[in-house]
């Protein structure tokens, strides 16, 4: 089983987001994590400034790092009365997402908390790449927050694929289902288990006999991803409540934004695995193609966070 005994809160902003701030804190409750507040100073003045010279430049970029330890530093003095440790931590990198990504290799955090913003169209994901870029370059599991806080009680759904054919696959279903089974104790919340399937289509089916008992095809189909579904959950946990297990018909990135509006979910845990270049750019991975389309939360585990 996963631990989260160290999260890392990547703020973009001086003044926090109640939301994501709280997310953090009442992880850390519950698992007694300690917890690191991190914010990257980048180049954001115009090109033009680089006619200043370089020591006036660094003076520039050593107050601004100044500034943002203040900043964040009065925030975490708020907190500092909970029974765990909240660090304070600023850096300057080229850009956000390489800054962020230096100090988790350097911290080795179990959970990096980002707070993802709008990307409704296609054209306003190149031109706001940063949490794209983090989603994709991250080794740490990631917690893609929205604005929305957290209920009282709080929902969670795993998604995975019971009949993944290749070991890689299986191994991040595996870490979903550790992940969020420790973020569901933590929280003390109601976990949720999804696993969504392609139905063949009528007009594919060239056979007369089996058009003819097309219903009965399709019912034991259904059964039988039910019953691999049961049958990998017994043997992760026998005591699972089978009734929170959901299998459904369809294609994922349209399935799951229903389910979620239907169940009221808060966090959906789901992998991430790797694409072609042209297709992730035209399509995109699972992540992205479902991110905005749902308005809770989103962790994401990648086969390469997965710990020996």
């Amino acid at each position: 089983m996963v631990k989260l005994n160290k999260m890392l809160v990547n703020m973009t902003t001086n003044e926090p987001t109640d939301s994501l701030l709280d997310k953090a804190i009442r992880i850390g409750d519950a698992a007694h994590s300690s917890i690191e507040l991190f914010q990257c100073g980048y180049q954001s003045y115009p090109s033009s400034m680089n006619m200043i010279s370089p020591s006036l430049l660094e003076n520039i970029q050593h107050q601004r790092l100044r500034d943002m330890e203040k900043d964040l530093d009065r925030i975490a003095s708020s907190y500092r009365h909970k029974p765990y440790r909240i660090g304070t931590d600023v850096a300057w990198a080229k850009d956000v997402t390489d800054g962020v990504l230096t100090k988790a290799e350097r911290f080795q955090p179990d959970l990096i908390l980002h707070e993802v913003a709008e990307h409704p169209h296609l054209l306003h994901r190149l031109l706001a790449p940063q949490d794209w870029l983090l989603l994709r370059q991250a080794q740490t599991p990631l917690l893609l927050c929205k604005e929305r806080p957290w209920p009282e009680h709080v929902r969670i759904v795993a998604c995975i694929d019971p009949f993944h054919e290749h070991d890689q696959a299986t191994q991040v279903d595996q870490h979903i289902l550790d992940y969020a089974s420790e973020l569901a104790n933590a929280l003390g919340a109601e976990l949720h288990l999804l696993h969504t399937y392609a139905q063949i289509p009528q007009a594919a089916i060239f056979d007369d006999t089996v058009i003819g008992d097309f219903e009965t095809l399709h019912r034991r189909m259904r059964e039988e991803h039910q019953l691999k579904l049961q049958q990998v959950v017994k043997e992760y946990d026998a005591s699972f409540d089978l009734g929170l297990l959901h299998v459904q018909e369809g294609e994922f990135h349209k399935v799951l934004p229903q389910f979620v509006h239907q169940q009221s979910i808060n966090i959906v845990v789901m992998g991430s695995l790797a694409r072609g270049m042209i297709d992730r750019l035209l399509l995109g991975s699972s992540v992205e193609r479902v991110l905005d389309a749902i308005p809770c939360d989103v962790l994401v585990i990648k086969p390469d966070q997965i710990s020996n």
